[in-house]
């Protein structure tokens, strides 16, 4: 999602900040326990805690500061989230 900003003369597209979808109470428990507990994949706990911290308002960029990852593959964890739930959590090799 885009949207247009003024720059002088010029118009210039500007993207849209990146938020996790609203996530009721259930769903929030169900991260907190992927995050917690820590028995499956490591990309699993990985995806589930940058849902949690976008879910909770942290901007992108100390999402990426935090999980040490780049904001590209935070962008994707977060698309993919919002379309297909928790089964975008779980790697597909």
């Amino acid at each position: 999602m885009l949207s247009w900003a003024a720059r002088g003369r010029q118009a210039v597209r500007v993207a849209e900040r990146v938020r996790v979808r609203e996530i009721d109470d259930d769903e929030g428990r169900r991260l907190l326990r992927i995050i917690r507990h820590g028995t499956g994949s490591v990309v699993t706990w990985r995806r589930a805690q940058m849902v949690l911290l976008s879910a909770q308002g942290m901007p992108m960029a100390k999402i990426a500061e935090v999980t040490f990852t780049s904001a590209d593959r935070i962008r994707d964890a977060i698309h993919n989230f919002n379309t297909d739930g928790f089964d975008s959590l779980c790697p597909k090799y």
